[in-house]
């Protein structure tokens, strides 16, 4: 069992590892080319790939879509009440305890754990957060909403184009399909190198609450993650990846978001910092619980 739990949770410190101390050894890395690279092409491949290769039935994808939505729903309620109860931002704080890490760190989990129907899955969710972001988020933020943003996000566009063609029956050129496919094979390692990068640069300015909103984003998560299982029965891999994607740590991306808006950077930075480092000491029990 630790040896299948090593080669699950193993390549991501070690490939994320590998991008911290690239960072800190001062070796050149264009987080924004990067970023910009999985944003607009890798991930949008990743998505197409998985759903339109994908023998899952759709309503299992629409399904974990749901579970995703919920759980985000029940996070913003749980830590809304408590950031209010302490007089403090929502604006700052709530996003990084609804948000979580489902693309850099829940999607290769997924897919050590349970294959290409767990990163199938994992996909499933990790788009849920992503058009969630795309409104709820930046709405809690800016305090505006765009809905051209989220038309013209790669990620909803590679969703719509997907369920065009499943609905349609039909199927790409072989060699469209296989460069696709390549494509959305660079985006995981790409995501995991940009963690251990974005894990160097950031900052932690107030331990005591990035350590508390940090293991309570885990924790909480977790927690809600099982229960949802439980009540509604899941089994397998469907119960595994919501398991795992729900006990992840803060996304990086709302630290993106806090930067541009000016919602204390500093402070999301922390949490995430504290809920990455917490997540990967859980990630042994939480990997063995969701696989058991």
């Amino acid at each position: 069992m630790y040896t299948q739990l090593l080669a699950i949770i193993g390549p991501i410190a070690l490939i994320a590892g590998i991008g911290f101390f690239w960072a800190r050894n001062g070796s050149g890395f264009r987080s924004d080319f990067v970023r910009d690279l999985v944003f607009y092409l890798g991930g949008p491949c990743l998505v197409i790939s998985s759903l339109t290769g994908s023998e899952l039935a759709a309503a299992s994808l629409l399904e974990m879509g749901r579970n995703a939505v919920i759980i985000a729903a029940l996070c913003a309620l749980i830590f809304g009440v408590m950031i209010r109860l302490q007089g403090r931002d929502l604006r700052i704080l709530l996003p990084p305890m609804v948000f979580s890490n489902s693309g850099n760190m829940g999607l290769p989990l997924s897919l050590f754990a349970f294959g290409e129907t767990g990163l199938v899955l994992g996909v499933a969710y990790f788009v849920a957060m992503t058009v969630l972001h795309f409104t709820f988020g930046v709405v809690l933020v800016s305090g505006q909403f765009d809905p051209l943003a989220l038309v013209r996000s790669p990620f909803v566009l590679a969703v719509l184009f997907s369920v065009a063609m499943l609905g349609l029956g039909w199927e790409l050129p072989a060699m469209l399909d296989n460069s696709i496919r390549l494509l959305g094979q660079m985006t995981i390692p790409l995501m995991l190198l940009t963690l251990g990068v974005s894990l160097a640069s950031l900052k932690i300015r107030d331990l005591m609450t990035a350590s508390i909103y940090g293991g309570l984003r885990v924790l909480v998560g977790f927690a809600i993650g099982l229960g949802l299982a439980l009540l509604l029965d899941l089994r397998g891999a469907e119960r595994g990846v919501l398991l795992i994607q729900a006990a992840m740590p803060s996304a990086v991306f709302t630290y993106l978001m806090a930067e541009h808006y000016q919602r204390s950077p500093q402070t999301v930075a922390g949490i995430i910092v504290m809920s990455t480092l917490i997540a990967f000491v859980c990630l042994p029990v939480v990997v063995w619980l969701a696989m058991a």
